[in-house]
């Protein structure tokens, strides 16, 4: 489950978990000093975590350094057989972790209503192909995981395969060291219902429906998200722009069997697909 909960002793390599536990100053997350949002609100384990922060940032850390060590195989493995220069090797994750970031310990279902911080959502992804990717750069590009798809057509010489009415777009020119022209925003969506997002490079908008709350935040001069300023007047230009970008967005590409937006959602997402019965099992945390 690396790295995922649950975070004790028992559920980690042991002798990670005791290092990280008896010798980790823990300086690169945030202490328990960090309030939780106005607005939001949190179940008891979250509270628990917050008491038991030396335990679960053990667990935390040792899950991780485990999962590099066995990333760490593969590519032993692909040197080994002479396939790595032949082999794009691509590492993500499907959300983020707040480990005390906003006063959260989890990601988007760790609060109610769900959040969409960058520490929930944004996620880490490490490209490589020896003599071909470029080495040692890093590249700020508004990308999504819903350009990977024709990413890969398009790496691999397939692009005419690509289906039509997709909303991803290729950036293979980056896994080839050339440039990319900018984006001018991406959309978040996922499986927590009525909570969606849109980011542009200065400007992050938060809609909930049917009536909120909603937040805006300047990613610029406000990169942690500490500041909502959705109730300002000289914004409201800015909201009704970005929020009909939103709405078009997900009128081109929602599937309306399986729009979160007017579906019962629990803490976990959704648990079957529209039509299935168990998908109107409404709970709030399982």
């Amino acid at each position: 489950t690396a790295p995922h909960s649950p975070w004790g002793r028992r559920d980690h390599p042991p002798e990670l978990w005791e290092d990280y536990y008896d010798n980790c100053p823990f300086d690169s997350v945030p202490t328990n000093e960090e309030p939780l949002p106005k607005g939001y609100w949190t179940g008891w384990w979250i509270e628990q975590r917050r008491k038991e922060r030396r335990k679960v940032l053990s667990g935390y850390f040792a899950a991780i350094t485990a999962m590099d060590r066995g990333v760490g195989r593969i590519l032993d493995w692909l040197e080994e057989k002479g396939l790595r220069k032949n082999t794009l090797i691509v590492f993500m994750s499907d959300n983020g972790m707040n480990m005390g970031h906003h006063g959260v310990y989890g990601k988007g279902n760790a609060t109610f209503p769900q959040n969409m911080f960058d520490t929930s959502v944004k996620i880490p992804c490490l490209i490589s192909r020896p003599g071909f990717v470029p080495q040692n750069r890093v590249d700020s590009s508004l990308l999504s995981q819903y350009d990977w798809f024709p990413t890969m057509m398009e790496y691999i010489g397939l692009e005419d395969r690509i289906p039509q009415g997709l909303p991803g777009r290729s950036f293979s020119p980056l896994l080839e060291g050339k440039s990319l022209g900018e984006r001018e925003s991406i959309v978040v969506f996922d499986e927590y219902g009525p909570v969606r997002m849109i980011r542009s490079r200065e400007w992050k908008l938060v809609w909930r429906y049917p009536g909120g709350p909603h937040e805006l935040y300047n990613m610029i001069e406000d990169p942690y998200e500490q500041n909502n300023v959705f109730d300002l007047p000289n914004n409201s230009e800015k909201i009704k722009t970005m929020r009909r970008d939103l709405e078009v967005w997900f009128s081109r590409y929602v599937d309306p069997r399986l729009d979160g937006m007017k579906l019962p959602v629990t803490g976990r997402g959704q648990k079957g697909r529209a039509e299935e019965e168990d998908a109107f099992a409404y709970r709030l945390f399982d």
